[in-house]
Parts: C-alpha cells; structure tokens; sequence
C-alpha cells in the first residue's frame, strides 16, 4: 500500500511539473503596428484621431501623435504644442462609410513631424509626404484609405500612401476618435 500511495505521488507531481508552462512565454510580443504610422522602418505612435466633416462635400482626417487634452489646450488657450507628428488627409466625402477610399478619393493629404502649434495654429515641422510638395519626390504617386469600422465611438482605419521616390507610408489606428461635427447648431 505505502508502494501505491508513493506511485500515486510521484504520479501527481509529474502531472504538476509538465503541466506548468513558462511564465516568460509571452515575453516575445510582435512590434506594435496598431496607432502607428511608419515610413523606413521608423515609427510614429499616433494617440488622437479627429474627424470632421465640412461644408463642401469633404470629411477631414487627423491622425496626432499628442493628447486630446494636448492639442485642444494648445488651440484654445494658446499654449505653445512641440514635437507634433500629424498627418492629415482630407476626403472627398461629407459623410464617411466602412470602405476603402481610392487615391482619387483623397484630395488632399500631408504628413509632417517635428510641428508645433503656435498661437492656435499648426507651424513649421518636417514634412515627409504631401499632396503637392515642391519637392516632387516627397508627392505621393497612389495610396488609399481604409474604414473598416465608423462608429459613434470607435473607428479602425489603415491607409497606405507610396510617395515618388518609392517609399511607402503607412499607418493604421484602432480606438476612439473626437468628432468635430459641426452639424449640430
């Protein structure tokens, strides 16, 4: 008997030992490609989306690497914002829907880092792609946009942009978003 209960033991502690896996198993985590925007394997997080229909048929896209609580503080009260990485894009739609947006569709888009909000407004800052750039090879030649989810609050879009030069832009973003609809009085 005193054989079996040692059997019995010995049983559940090797049952206990190769059923405990590692807890360092999960240390290996891909790089981050949500809410960012890359361009040559260098990286920009973005933290605030804001979209904001227009009068004129056209929907305005902002993808910012600062705070809402940041970016509104810099516009309304005059507080000087640096290191701004922002890429803008305005669509040729008032209202937006869950689609792909072709390149036709954006008729205006530009991505500068480095900018600064002074006195309420967006200045200088390095800009590493553009609609139409002096600088030919920073123009984009194709690109679209993605909206695969537009809710009340929550969107998930990706867009994808090659500039002239070859180079490719992309950049997606998943979570809440600040509506600028002006639409209501």
């Amino acid at each position: 008997m005193k054989k079996l209960n040692k059997l019995v033991i010995l049983f559940c502690l090797a049952l206990t030992v190769f059923n405990c896996s590692s807890d360092d198993d999960n240390n290996n985590q891909e790089p981050q490609s949500t809410n960012v925007i890359t361009l040559n394997n260098e990286t920009y997080v973005v933290n605030t989306v804001i979209v904001e229909p227009s009068v004129g048929g056209n929907t305005f896209i902002s993808l910012i690497n600062k705070s809402e609580a940041e970016v509104f503080d810099a516009i309304d009260n005059g507080t000087q914002l640096n290191n701004i990485n922002v890429f803008n894009m305005r669509i040729n739609q008032s209202s937006l829907g869950e689609q792909t947006y072709s390149f036709s569709d954006i008729s205006n888009f530009e991505f500068s880092v480095n900018a600064q909000i002074i006195n309420g407004e967006l200045e200088n800052g390095d800009i590493l792609l553009d609609r139409n750039n002096i600088d030919a090879n920073l123009n984009a030649s194709t690109g679209s946009f993605t909206l695969d989810l537009y809710a009340v609050d929550e969107i998930e879009l990706s867009f994808q942009f090659t500039r002239n030069d070859g180079k490719i832009i992309n950049g997606s973003y998943k979570g809440s978003y600040i509506s600028m609809d002006n639409t209501d009085g």
